[in-house]
């Protein structure tokens, strides 16, 4: 299924934030559990206290597998290229610095085993499409990345994917994670 989608919380002064999601019955591992939704106290600097004032950096989960891209469009990606190309896709993308380099620690291990990959971001829109992300109070701007990786075994001709770069603005809710074909 998705794994490792983590989620950020920036407000832009200490919050009570509840997140949902639109279809829990997909979600598997939560991280604090999921009970119909989360609620913790959410600093500027990213700081997620819950109620009992238990830290988190951040709110994980993993997904079933309920959607699949085709590899229409994207990137085909040696091992050697790997932290290049991610550096310099995710900034294209937005991710801030801190958020950059736990993706990178996650998701490079994998890309650099394939050898050659593919690899398709799925972004906010799409992501939307699948399992809708609820919360407030309502963010003023929203990140969703989802990397799509699939091991080939020789250099694939793909389409480029035009990836436009988010704009942080107020309220900032930003979320990474992937699925492994």
């Amino acid at each position: 299924g998705r794994a490792k989608p983590v989620l950020y919380l920036y407000p832009t002064e200490t919050t009570n934030v509840k997140v949902y999601f639109e279809h829990p019955e997909y979600l598997m591992t939560t991280y604090p559990k999921y009970a119909n939704f989360w609620e913790v106290t959410a600093y500027p600097n990213g700081d997620l206290y819950d109620k009992n004032n238990k830290y988190y950096y951040a709110l994980y989960w993993d997904e079933r597998r309920f959607n699949e891209v085709n590899f229409q469009e994207g990137f085909y990606v040696e091992s050697d290229e790997a932290i290049d190309f991610l550096e310099d896709k995710l900034s294209i993308i937005g991710l801030n610095d801190k958020e950059k380099n736990e993706f990178i620690m996650y998701w490079l291990p994998i890309l650099e085993n394939n050898k050659k990959s593919l690899v398709y971001f799925e972004l906010t829109e799409e992501r939307e499409l699948g399992n809708k992300l609820i919360v407030t109070p309502k963010p003023d701007s929203m990140l969703r990345v989802s990397i799509h990786i699939k091991k080939v075994d020789s250099e694939v001709n793909i389409k480029h994917q035009n990836l436009e770069t988010f704009k942080r603005s107020g309220f900032t809710v930003v979320e990474w994670g992937g699925m492994v074909y």
